[in-house]
């Protein structure tokens, strides 16, 4: 089973209780799944018919790729 790229967490009770929901949006803060994040900025790298990606921008990618690992 492929995990979820985003899932959504909405507080319901004095910051206690939470409902995390993957499958809809539940009107809460929406987290992203780093592994889904990071493959998408990786493609970006490679991508080779855009003039834009110049070697300067695909090192600040590839430091924000770095980063995200890190964590």
């Amino acid at each position: 089973m492929k995990a979820p790229d985003k899932v959504y967490v909405k507080k319901e009770r004095d910051n206690v209780t939470f409902s995390l929901s993957v499958q809809y949006d539940n009107g809460g803060d929406v987290f992203i799944r780093k592994d889904a994040l990071v493959k998408w900025l990786e493609s970006k790298v490679y991508e080779h018919n855009e003039d834009r990606f110049d070697d300067g921008f695909n090192a600040a990618l590839g430091q924000v790729i770095d980063k995200l690992n890190s964590m």
